[in-house]
């Protein structure tokens, strides 16, 4: 009887230490919760540690804007009239400032267009919640006509480490992934 639970107790600590094979921190389904164990009896063992896995939440002293959304993000979109790419970037700053670029690349016609357009931080972010960006200028447009200036949006670093980028007026939507 001993030897049955002796092996019933290696198999789960084995399973349990194995894991789901999911590499990325937090593996596993979202939407499920984990099942608590009863540590096995007997002697434990001290292994390697590993330091805690940090989000940089934190809004450093020279700006409005938490960490986690500075940086260059990507998308595309492809479409009727082929593949067109975006390339935003977010910098510090404060409610008012100039703190997004977004160039814009495609076919247009026979032809592409290239533009490039600035927006200014609207509002300063509450914790955890958006970031909220105010209309944006268009400063490169080639051919012009290509480009108009966009509604006011708001962004937001999802789970999964994506940037989700809302337009307020009509919900249009448009995921980036960040760069470097």
């Amino acid at each position: 009887m001993a030897l049955i639970v002796a092996l019933g107790a290696g198999a789960s600590v084995y399973a349990l230490m194995k894991g789901d094979g999911d590499n990325r921190a937090g593996g596993g389904d979202p939407t499920t919760s984990p099942t608590a164990t009863a540590p096995a009896p007997g002697p434990a063992t001290e292994g390697p540690t590993q330091p805690p896995t940090t989000t940089p939440e934190e809004t450093p002293k020279d700006g409005a804007i938490p960490v986690k959304y500075l940086g260059t993000w990507t998308a595309s979109i492809d479409n009727a009239t082929g593949h067109n790419t975006r390339e935003l970037t977010i910098q510090q700053g404060e409610v008012g400032d100039t703190v997004l670029s977004l160039t814009a690349d495609g076919p247009a016609g026979s032809g592409t267009y290239h533009c490039v357009f600035r927006a200014e931080l609207s509002e300063a972010p509450s914790s955890g919640g958006p970031l909220r960006i105010g209309a944006s200028e268009v400063t490169v447009g080639e051919p012009a006509s290509s480009c108009s200036p966009g509604e006011a949006t708001e962004l937001t670093v999802l789970p999964d480490g994506r940037l989700r980028r809302v337009n307020t007026s009509n919900g249009d939507e448009l995921t980036y992934t960040k760069q470097g």
